[in-house]
């Protein structure tokens, strides 16, 4: 007797294999480009790099998770939420170590809407808060991609820097998730904006949070980028950061791991970098975003042993 597979579960499983491969072939392609680099060379860049600048680093990164908490408090404070900055850190931090270290691209969203259900009854608000909180980031760095094109020149230019054939593979099923991810974003925008659209200074207020833990970011990556001896400007960190953002959202990865790296290294390496220092930035600035979640392995589990409010 044949089982009848229901549409939702059908998609669902085909993204999750989809995301499956897309990780394994990125971080497939990802060793590849690792294996042909000059270690030594790498490693003397590494022990080059001065101490205050890996603190220096470390401290944009957390600043920009700190821009992160403020933009969510803003949100959930304006609907009334009886939530602290402090609580919402906690969560948040806890979050981002659930995406970066539990096998899910979600499950930090998905672990904020559930925490912060501690706080309110209203599950609606929660679900919205979080694609809002994501949604008002994704458009910071969408009002970005003017720097970009001036970096690169068009999208299709930008595609074309991607498709040597090393990378070209692993980029593939970019194109046939973008349009459906995009329709789904927006449709889940339209429907969450609708609570804050009666508010557009509680929206302005989280943009500008957006583009504060942007622009740390930037600098941290233009920062570690200068001192590996790259010759990069602002505005082509900028630019570069916005695309590998944007490919990172499509969902073809888990958490976008092995194809932001890819991603990275070629577009660094289009504007004169070597192999060895485009790729060190990569791992680096992921080495980062890794170490600034750390604190929220202990709220993790804290939270969790809550009791509902």
């Amino acid at each position: 007797m044949t089982q009848n597979i229901h549409p939702t579960k059908l998609r669902r499983n085909l993204r999750f294999w989809i995301q499956i491969t897309g990780t394994a072939i990125s971080l497939i392609l990802l060793i590849w480009l690792i294996s042909r680099q000059d270690w030594n060379a790498t490693f003397i860049r590494l022990r080059a790099l001065p101490l205050w600048v890996l603190c220096t680093c470390l401290g944009l990164a957390v600043s920009g998770m700190l821009f992160n908490c403020l933009r969510w408090y803003i949100l959930v404070r304006a609907e009334g939420v009886p939530i602290s900055y402090a609580e919402i850190v906690q969560i948040v931090f806890a979050g981002a170590f659930a995406s970066n270290f539990l096998p899910s691209t979600i499950g930090g969203d998905v672990y904020r809407v559930v925490a912060l259900l501690n706080f309110t009854s209203d599950k609606s608000l929660a679900f919205a808060s979080v694609v809002v909180d994501r949604g008002l980031n994704v458009i910071s760095y969408i009002t970005l991609l003017p720097l970009t094109i001036l970096t690169f020149g068009s999208p299709f230019e930008i595609w074309l820097k991607l498709q040597k054939p090393a990378e070209k593979t692993a980029m593939v099923p970019a194109l046939s998730q973008a349009w459906n991810w995009a329709r789904q974003v927006i449709t889940k925008l339209l429907s969450a904006f609708t609570r804050w659209v009666r508010r557009p200074t509680v929206l302005a207020l989280g943009l500008l949070c957006s583009y504060g833990s942007n622009l740390v970011i930037f600098a941290m990556i233009w920062l570690l980028a200068t001192h590996l001896g790259i010759s990069v400007r602002l505005y082509q960190v900028i630019g570069i950061s916005v695309s590998t953002y944007l490919i990172t959202l499509l969902p073809i990865s888990v958490n976008g791991y092995g194809v932001r790296e890819i991603a990275t290294t070629t577009l660094y390496m289009s504007l004169g970098a070597t192999l060895e220092q485009a790729t060190t930035l990569a791992l680096l600035s992921r080495v980062f975003m890794l170490i600034q979640s750390l604190p929220g392995a202990f709220w993790l589990s804290h939270i969790s042993r809550n009791p509902q409010r």
